[in-house]
C-alpha cells in the first residue's frame, strides 16, 4: 500500500496531502500546456486556427483535424481531472454536472487567450467563491460567483484577457 502524501498545517488552517498533489498537478499541466502552445508548431497552429481557420486552410492546415485533436487534448485532459479528483469527490454518471457551469463561466469570461485567461479567470471566480462561502454558504458563493460573472461580462464583453492580455496565448 503506497504511503499517503503528507498535508501541512498553518495555524488552524489544515490542508491534505491530497489537495497538495492535485493542486501540483494542475500546476504542472498549466505550465505544459503553456510551453506547447507558446514554443512549438503544435501551439502555433492550434492558435492560428482558432484565430482565422481560413489563413492556416490557406498554409495547408485543415482547421477540421485541428479542431478535432485540440478536443481531442481537451476531453482528455478533462477524464484526467475527473480521475484525480475522483478520490474526492466520489464517481457518478452525474458528478460532472457540479462542474460544468463553473467551467462554462470561466471559459467565457476569461476571453480569447486560452491558458492566460482561463487562469486568471478561475483565479478570480475561485477566490470570490471561496471569501464568500467562508462568510455565508456555499450557495451563496456559487451565487456570489456567477453574479459576478455577469459583471464582469457586461463589462468586458471580450472577457478578461481581452482587455488585459492581447497578446497572451
Amino acid at each position: 500500500m503506497p504511503a499517503p502524501i503528507p498535508g501541512y498545517e498553518l495555524g488552524e488552517f489544515q490542508m491534505g496531502g491530497y489537495n497538495l498533489f492535485i493542486i501540483g498537478i494542475a500546476t504542472l499541466l498549466i505550465i505544459c500546456m503553456w510551453l506547447v502552445m507558446r514554443f512549438t508548431r503544435l501551439g502555433l497552429v492550434a492558435r492560428g486556427a482558432m484565430q482565422s481557420a481560413d489563413v492556416a486552410s490557406s498554409l495547408g492546415y485543415d482547421p477540421k483535424r485541428v479542431y478535432m485533436w485540440t478536443f481531442a487534448v481537451g476531453a482528455a485532459l478533462s477524464g484526467l481531472a475527473g480521475g484525480v479528483l475522483a478520490p474526492l469527490t466520489g464517481l457518478l454518471p452525474s458528478s460532472g454536472g457540479a462542474y460544468i457551469a463553473k467551467a462554462f463561466i470561466t471559459v467565457i469570461t476569461g476571453g480569447a487567450a486560452v491558458i492566460t485567461g482561463t487562469l486568471s479567470s478561475s483565479v478570480i471566480f475561485g477566490t470570490i467563491n471561496q471569501i464568500v462561502s467562508f462568510g455565508s454558504t456555499p450557495v451563496i458563493g456559487e451565487i456570489a460567483m456567477l453574479a459576478f460573472a455577469v459583471v464582469l461580462l457586461r463589462l468586458m464583453p471580450q472577457g478578461i484577457t481581452g482587455r488585459f492580455f492581447r497578446n497572451a496565448p
